[in-house]
């Protein structure tokens, strides 16, 4: 490694921890401003709250460090072109892709730790900031609504009119098994509950309906389905509360059974791959951008990041939700702005001043 990687990696990082931990102290600082009411009320144990933060403080600092990335590269880069150093560099025979190298390759790094950060440690740390909101932040919500079915597989069928997220207990729940079009048989319970010790379902009170069977009548009986709490309530962070196995295996089951979110799975882990990925093409394209000398400083720099990486946000969630609905294409909506933004940056290099 000579002076000159050095060097731009020094600045780099410490221009990109020194902003990515300032913006997470705003957002803790932020966070105990609009829950301290509730700490209060609930009288939330201080080692509940340390373990709470602890888990935050990594998902924020994750969630990020791509834009944090590109900010450091304009910041960084634009005071190196104010102060001619680039110019230097290029005039002394240093070619601008070996300015461009150290960039990449902490970038790249970068990209892996948080692609490894999203698959493994990440949903852990989401869920247990999730138990932790729901058990003294949130209030006590239930499920309650008619006709919640489920397809288990091509012939089952699961049915609740309501379930307590909390005691697992649901009431009128109905499990019936099809043969084409005609119904081979229903079990119609009174009420259900699940056992998380043994992960199977009980029911209560069930008559049994056959085709040329008379009822009979069950006082409880046990089934093991593929079915859990979750699968009937889902959390709005349901699918980033799973690591890559568990997320991989529930995109199989839903895919098998039908499941009507097997593309916010299929997107989701395209998703953990394809944003610590962009911070390549947004480190590129903030290089591209503010090695050119302009009148407007530095300032000027970072308020073109501020709007590309608006523009980057704004073409995600657009893509995400035009795409996410077409079955097999749901990957293209987080992939697009990678893709356009890719372009965009080599287009970019390829044109500036070498």
């Amino acid at each position: 490694m000579k002076r000159l990687d050095r060097y731009i990696l020094r600045h780099f990082l410490v221009s990109f921890l020194g902003s990515l931990l300032l913006l997470v102290v705003v957002l803790i600082a932020i966070d105990v401003a609009e829950k301290i009411d509730d700490f209060i009320a609930r009288q939330v144990p201080f080692s509940a709250l340390l373990r709470y933060y602890r888990n935050l403080i990594p998902f924020y600092a994750n969630l990020l460090s791509p834009l944090m990335i590109f900010l450091s590269v304009l910041f960084f880069t634009g005071r190196l072109a104010q102060r001619s150093e680039i110019v230097a560099l290029l005039a002394s025979g240093v070619s601008f892709w070996r300015i461009l190298w150290p960039y990449l390759a902490l970038a790249f790094l970068f990209s892996l730790a948080s692609s490894a950060l999203q698959l493994y440690v990440i949903p852990q740390n989401v869920r247990r900031i999730e138990e932790f909101e729901y058990k003294y932040i949130k209030n006590r919500l239930y499920f309650d609504q008619r006709q919640v079915h489920i397809k288990l597989s091509h012939e089952d069928y699961f049915f609740v009119r309501a379930f307590d997220r909390f005691d697992w207990v649901g009431q009128e729940a109905h499990l019936e098994t099809l043969r084409g079009r005609y119904l081979r048989h229903r079990y119609v319970a009174q009420e259900v509950q699940w056992l998380r010790e043994t992960g199977r379902w009980r029911f209560f009170q069930v008559w049994y309906f056959a085709a040329g069977k008379p009822p009979r009548f069950i006082a409880q009986m046990d089934t093991l389905l593929p079915l859990t709490p979750e699968d009937i309530i889902r959390s709005d962070l349901y699918a980033r509360t799973m690591t890559l196995e568990e997320l991989w295996a529930e995109y199989q089951r839903q895919r098998y059974v039908g499941g009507d979110i097997a593309d916010l799975l299929e997107m989701e882990l395209h998703e953990r791959i394809a944003i610590p990925l962009a911070s390549l093409g947004l480190t590129a394209l903030g290089f591209a951008s503010a090695s050119r000398k302009r009148r407007g400083g530095v300032a000027w720099q970072i308020g073109l990041g501020l709007v590309l990486a608006f523009i980057y946000v704004f073409l995600l969630v657009i893509a995400k939700s035009a795409l996410g609905g077409i079955t097999g294409w749901a990957w293209l909506g987080v992939w697009l702005p990678n893709l356009l933004f890719f372009t965009i940056a080599g287009i970019w290099l390829l044109r500036a001043p070498k």
